[in-house]
């Protein structure tokens, strides 16, 4: 089997799967930085809930101390 193809064709074939390919790639570069992203921020959402918590206690023992007079 025989392909007979001219050279815009195969300019155009080749240059559409290399388009793709780099969305490709980009694309999972992206997805990867945006679930570092992601990891890192919950981190901090997780310390600062802990700091959250710890403040809060420490304003509620000082309200009882103060009310406590």
């Amino acid at each position: 089997m025989k392909l007979n193809m001219d050279l815009k064709t195969l300019i155009l074939i080749v240059s559409t799967a290399c388009i793709v390919a780099g969305f490709y790639y980009t694309t999972k570069a992206d997805l990867a930085a945006v679930g570092r992203e992601i990891s890192y921020l919950k981190g901090q959402v997780r310390a600062l809930k802990a700091d959250n918590k710890r403040l809060n206690k420490m304003i509620i023992k000082n309200f009882k101390k103060d009310s406590s007079k």
